[in-house]
Parts: structure tokens; sequence; C-alpha cells
């Protein structure tokens, strides 16, 4: 990828040997393949209650995976040969190997800050909740569908309540239904998200 990006090429694999044309490009099944055995599945009847699939649950998907991988070396061999002759200079290796040291190191986080942000947020989402309950008497403002069905109601029919949405909504939403909207939007606000992630990872 690094060597791709110095020249200008796309950064996916697929996309690099799609550019180059070569003859062994790689499978799309990959992405299918990576999620059924790389990701923990969730537990099901159907399954057996397993939270891992295993090669054993599905040999043809098994072959076809070590075929996907197989193929992803040989494309990242035909690139090699291919570039070889477009040498990457040493400092742009230095400045990837550095970028990689940083990420295996990882930051120091204030964890009571974080804590305080994932509390202070919860306080005031139940909040919110609480007051958009009252205005609207629904049971869950925060569900996309009572919420536009109770919009419906009201008056103003939409097919969707993302963010761009909500705010073009206000501009022409009657007064009564203004309150509703912003509050929806600060409820959807995902940037503490950020602050969980860093709390998940913590080691």
């Amino acid at each position: 990828m690094v060597w791709a990006a110095y020249l200008g090429l796309p950064l996916s694999l697929a996309g690099v040997g799609a550019v180059l044309g070569l003859d062994k490009q790689k499978m799309e099944e990959g992405k299918n393949l990576i999620r059924y055995f790389c990701i923990p599945c969730a537990p099901t009847k159907t399954n057996g209650g397993r939270t891992r699939n295993l090669p054993i649950h599905d040999e043809d998907k098994w072959d076809m995976f070590k075929s996907y991988n197989k193929r992803d070396v040989e494309t990242e061999m035909a690139i090699q040969a291919k570039l070889s002759r477009f040498s990457v200079p040493d400092f742009i290796w230095d400045e990837y190997h550095l970028d990689q040291e940083i990420n295996d190191r990882g930051i120091g986080i204030d964890e009571e800050f974080v804590n305080n942000a994932i509390e202070i947020d919860k306080e005031v989402k139940d909040a919110l909740m609480t007051k958009m309950q009252k205005l609207t008497g629904l049971e869950n403002p925060n569900s996309v569908l009572q919420m536009r069905e109770w919009l419906s109601e009201q008056g103003l029919d939409t097919d969707s309540l993302g963010k761009k949405d909500v705010a073009e909504l206000i501009k022409t939403a009657p007064e009564g239904l203004i309150d509703v909207l912003k509050l929806r939007q600060q409820v959807s606000r995902s940037s503490v998200k950020k602050y969980q992630a860093m709390s998940n990872v913590v080691s």
C-alpha cells in the first residue's frame, strides 16, 4: 500500500490489480469469507450455539478461503514485479516504520476524564429522552420508526431521520415540531462513542 501510494496508485489490492491489468486479480468473495471465519459469530440454535466458524463447519467455504489467501499473495507478488523498477526512497519507508511503531505503542488517555464523559453523556441523553417522551408521548422517541410515524401524524412526512435530513426538516417544520427535531439531533450525536471506544481498548 505504501508503494502504491508513493506512485499515486489506488490504496487497495483490488484497485492496484485492476489499474495494472494483472492476470490474477483479487477474489471478490474475500469479504464474506473473512467475516465468516475471522469474526466471532452470534450463537444461535441453527449454528449450535457456537461463537466461531471453523473449517469443519463449512469445508467448501474453507477451501475457497484458502484459495482467496493464496490469490492475495500471488496478486501482491505480481504487483511487486510490476513496480520493481520504481523503488520507494528509504525516507518514505522510515516514515512508514515510525507510523507503525506509533500505532503499536498507542497513546495514553485520562481514564477518569473518559469515564466521566461517558457518564455525563448518559445523564444528558436520559434527560433529553424524558423530555422527548413528554412532548411526543412515544415510548421510545429514539426509534426511527416510532418518530417517523409520530411526525407523519403531525403532518410532517419524511423518509429518513439522518443528521442532514433532520437539519433540513428543521428549516421548514411547523413551530411545534422544531423542538422535537432539535432534541432528536442532540440525542443522535455520536461524538461520545469515541470515548466508549477508548475505554473498550485500554490495556
